[in-house]
């Protein structure tokens, strides 16, 4: 405990015979002194009460706040309300009192001008009589209330709200201490007593961090506003796309077979500590919100149908969605993997858990990718052979391809039966497009990347709906798109492959047959001719593809960044959604094919972060 005055004058007294007789007139002199003081003057019975003296009285869980109080020019001492009534009734031989009302009495006695309350919602004041008493809840972290020649009556001030940006603990107790009269005028210069233009000076560091709250408000504002501008009257093209969510969060946005947008939401907060260098505090918590498209940010609603609205962020690895969005695969690391579904007469959230899926087997680490059938279907490495492995909602698992020397990559499902990959044969380094069917798990049809136009490798892949063809990523100059029709539907394909010529069919035993197919049967049609193109996804009606594109001139103004953009799948032309100077990425149709979803990478300005904004933008020039 701080030592708050001195009785060495008194019991030099006390140490002599003679003390005794002085010490009683002195005492006796004082006390008529006293009373009469107190009658013809309503003030402080100890030293002369100093504005810049503050007593701190803490709830003992947390310490330092009169080192802040130093630092900033107070002078200041703190400990708990026991322990500052203690100190009462040893350095105040008079004290009548018990509680606060005793520290008050403290306080007065050494010339303390304010206390300080930590959790005033946790004092008992009522043995005070307080001027105009001000509302207190829990949310009040201080209340300051004036001692000896400040309080006739004493005077109560509390912290306000804190501020939601700046994250400096000193600052709520500052407010609380210059909103009151005797320090609030301070804070003007051209209002200051001369006799406290001294304690100005002494206090101007303080009165610094007070100022530091608008400053961060405003820094902050000014960070949204940016990030904004970057997200819509950035954008170049017409028209322009619009945020789904809010400026200050990060996630992702999926289409709903319904027309719904469910969207994977993490909370930001913009904080300072000194109103000049920005960070980001992140929520704690993947919040799984739903909405309709269009509608205002703040109208959306929890989905809490699905894994119970929410999951923590370090419990939640991904969420991976069928194409058509009816299906869901949530890895948690509580729950593994387990499957949802969507049925749209259950509402708006109308998710119901399917089942859990087992740990997969070793060497099966590709991507899990589950279809509207509520099959999952991966790539691995099992035995030296390229498999695909497809887990049924019973749990029962069909494995295909078994390629002997061979990586397989970029998996895709091209509808209930069918799926493809990208597969490369690590003995001549050749490249083709692997074909799987669940109906007939022992035929693979292989077709030579070669096929498209010369392609040295193909990429990502995807059916076209109502069309025996694919659109697919194929590398000749760049990475471009390409649609390849098929010379017949994938069942008859499967039925009758037609062969490569000199080509036989390659057996093994216990393996699928490899059907090496004529390359002549297959007509690629070039549908990008500019920028390397990935994420491609077709919309229901077969018409147009969408993509992420970046380079070789796809948008001038910024040639290095990502932008979506469509392509007409019947070779027609090509055009940008998006044109900026950030990175768009990972699009999807709606259901009705009228919009497109997509995910922005935004640089929060002063802050070194990077956030995900899901976006959205018509497809309709």
């Amino acid at each position: 405990m701080t030592e708050l005055g001195s009785r060495s004058d008194l019991e030099t007294l006390r140490r002599s015979g003679r003390g005794k007789f002085i010490l009683l007139g002195v005492l006796l002199v004082g006390a008529l002194g006293a009373a009469g003081y107190t009658f013809l003057h309503r003030g402080g019975t100890g030293n002369p009460e100093d504005p810049g003296k503050v007593l701190v009285v803490t709830r003992g869980t947390r310490v330092g706040f009169s080192v802040v109080l130093k630092d900033v020019g107070f002078e200041a001492a703190e400990g708990t309300l026991p322990a500052w009534v203690d100190k009462a009734k040893d350095e105040v031989p008079e004290l009548d009192a018990e509680g606060v009302a005793a520290v008050m009495q403290l306080a007065d006695r050494f010339g303390w001008g304010f206390v300080a309350f930590e959790n005033p919602a946790e004092v008992d004041f009522s043995g005070l009589e307080i001027d105009e008493r001000p509302t207190i809840d829990a949310t009040t972290g201080w209340a300051v209330v004036s001692a000896g020649d400040f309080a006739f009556p004493h005077v109560m001030t509390v912290s306000p709200a804190p501020s939601k940006v700046l994250r400096d603990g000193s600052v709520p107790l500052l407010q609380a201490l210059f909103a009151h009269e005797q320090l609030h005028v301070l804070q003007d210069p051209q209002s200051v007593p001369v006799e406290r233009l001294q304690l100005r000076d002494r206090l101007e560091e303080g009165m610094h961090r007070l100022e530091q709250v608008p400053q961060a408000e405003q820094m902050a504002e000014k960070i949204v506003l940016k990030v904004r501008e970057q997200l819509t009257d950035g954008e170049r093209a017409e028209p322009k796309p619009s945020l789904i969510g809010e400026p200050l969060e990060s996630g992702s946005s999926h289409p709903l077979p319904d027309g719904n947008l469910l969207t994977t939401s993490r909370t930001l907060d913009l904080v300072t500590r000194d109103a000049v260098r920005a960070d980001l505090e992140l929520g704690k918590q993947h919040r799984f919100v739903f909405g309709a498209l269009g509608a205002d940010p703040a109208g959306r609603v929890a989905c809490t149908a699905l894994a119970g609205g929410e999951r923590e962020v370090g419990d939640l690895s991904s969420v991976l969605w069928s194409p058509d969005g009816s299906v869901a695969l949530l890895d948690t690391l509580a729950d593994g993997e387990t499957l949802w579904r969507f049925d749209a007469s259950q509402g708006a959230c109308g998710w119901t858990r399917s089942h859990a899926l087992a740990k997969p087997r070793p060497g099966l680490d590709g991507r899990a990718l589950p279809w509207r059938t509520g099959d999952v279907a991966r790539i691995g490495h099992v035995d030296g052979l390229g498999v695909v492995s497809v887990v049924s909602p019973d749990g029962t698992e069909q494995t295909l391809g078994m390629l002997e020397s061979t990586r397989l990559s970029e998996l895709v499902w091209l509808g209930d039966d069918h799926l493809a990959a990208s597969a490369y044969y690590e003995v001549d380094g050749s490249s083709w497009i692997a074909v799987f069917s669940t109906e007939e798990p022992m035929k693979l049809l292989l077709i030579p990347a070669a096929t498209v136009m010369g392609a040295s490798s193909v990429g990502e892949l995807a059916m076209v709906p109502g069309r025996n063809a694919f659109v697919l990523t194929a590398s000749v100059s760049s990475e471009r798109l390409y649609r390849l029709d098929l010379p017949a539907a994938l069942p008859e394909l499967f039925a009758a492959p037609p062969l490569a010529e000199g080509r036989t069919v390659l057996e093994a035993p216990g393996r699928p047959n490899v059907y090496q197919l004529d390359p002549s049967k297959f007509t690629a049609t070039a549908l990008t001719r500019k920028g390397t193109v990935a994420g491609v996804q077709i919309s229901n009606d077969g018409k147009w593809a969408v993509y992420s594109t970046r380079g070789d001139e796809t948008d001038p103004d910024a040639d290095d960044d990502h932008e979506i953009a469509i392509a007409a799948v019947d070779g027609s032309g090509e055009r940008l959604l998006t044109r900026n100077a950030v990175g768009d990425n990972h699009p999807y149709f709606t259901a009705d094919g009228k919009h497109v979803v997509f995910e922005t990478g935004v640089e929060m300005p002063k802050t070194g972060w990077t956030i995900s904004a899901p976006r959205m933008v018509p497809t309709a020039p």
